[in-house]
């Protein structure tokens, strides 16, 4: 580790801390609401955009509750892939879900498809809804450090196929999360978009890592 990705990391340790702190100490009553809120206009930015496939999250401890906007999609016939996690690679893979019965407590707990179900290998969605701890304006994201996200969209960036577009990155969360800069890497993956409770923020920046 050079001299200045070490207090990078020590950076973002801090602020990761701080910001499950921010988030927890909201109340669930409160998360809820506000959760409900952000994925009606997430929803509606699904819609507007003509959106078929997204990939979303399954919320975990104080994250944004996305189900609602999972639901919607559904009601909304838009295909839906939710994440595994594959902990002996550090890659995700991705599965298309119809119902909340056919996910089960998986890595870190989180609720996910079984292996070998609905396995959508070589699909790249229309937009990916990502989680995080923190967001800046620009686009910056703080994630919880174990570079899942990051490593998805850089595959498939470098995917050899013309044929596909990289999928526009929303981050959900709450307003709460955002902050005035969030720490970027070369590897970290900038938001196209965020959307909190209070609407949709076009981020001004956004940096291809791997470019």
């Amino acid at each position: 580790m050079t001299g200045r990705a070490a207090p990078q990391a020590a950076v973002k340790r801090e602020l990761r801390a701080e910001r499950i702190s921010v988030r927890d100490a909201l109340p669930a009553e409160r998360r809820s609401f506000l959760s409900a809120a952000a994925c009606r206009q997430a929803l509606d930015w699904l819609v507007k955009e003509r959106v078929n496939t997204v990939l979303a999250y399954v919320p975990f401890r104080s994250e944004l509750d996305c189900r609602p906007l999972i639901e919607g999609a559904w009601a909304q016939g838009i295909t839906v892939l939710v994440p595994r996690v594959i902990p002996e690679s550090g890659a995700m893979s991705l599965h298309r879900i119809t119902g909340w019965d056919e996910l089960a407590p998986g890595t870190w707990g989180i609720l996910e498809p079984p292996a070998a179900e609905n396995l959508q290998p070589l699909l790249i969605p229309d937009a990916v809804i990502v989680p995080g701890l923190a967001f800046d304006r620009r686009g910056g994201r703080l994630g919880y450090g174990r570079g899942y996200y990051d490593r998805l969209y850089a595959a498939w960036a470098s995917a050899e196929r013309p044929e596909a577009k990289l999928p526009v990155l929303a981050g959900l969360a709450f307003g709460a999360q955002l902050i005035p800069e969030v720490p970027m890497d070369s590897h970290d993956a900038y938001m196209d978009i965020l959307i909190t409770e209070e609407g949709l923020i076009p981020c001004r920046r956004r940096v291809e890592p791997w470019s």
